[in-house]
């Protein structure tokens, strides 16, 4: 039997975060919640998580801030990241954090879609990188 895919959703807006949780979880995701990208970390640091999908605008560690610091951490550098936002546009220099951006507001087949595609190029390249290929 597979292992459940981990989701971290990090969002200051609770309501949002619960909704995207219970219904990541009729699906049979594991989810995890962080209301800022400090807390995030230390999730990240305590359970093994194969996707985050992260607000933009939080305080205290916003969406880039994370990204950023996920990035260049070797342990969770190739850990898809998805990011949610209202802003128009993503300044160019945060383009290369992030793996996805959903632009809110998005439909649940936006999202699906977004997270099944990043999940399945996560596991395509830990394929590729394993010893004899």
């Amino acid at each position: 039997m597979p292992t459940q895919q981990a989701i971290l959703i990090v969002d200051d807006e609770f309501g949002l975060a619960e909704m995207l949780r219970d219904m990541l979880c009729e699906l049979d995701y594991d989810v995890a919640l962080a209301i800022n990208g400090q807390l995030a970390l230390e999730v990240l640091g305590e359970r093994r998580i194969d996707l985050v999908l992260t607000d933009m605008m939080m305080p205290l560690m916003d969406g880039a801030e994370l990204a950023a610091a996920m990035r260049n951490s070797e342990a969770h550098q190739r850990i898809p990241i998805v990011m949610m936002t209202s802003l128009p546009t993503v300044v160019p220099q945060h383009d290369h954090l992030f793996d996805a951006v959903l632009r809110k507001p998005f439909t649940p087949e936006q999202l699906l879609s977004t997270l099944h595609r990043c999940l399945d190029e996560a596991a395509d390249l830990n394929r590729s990188r394993r010893p004899g290929r």
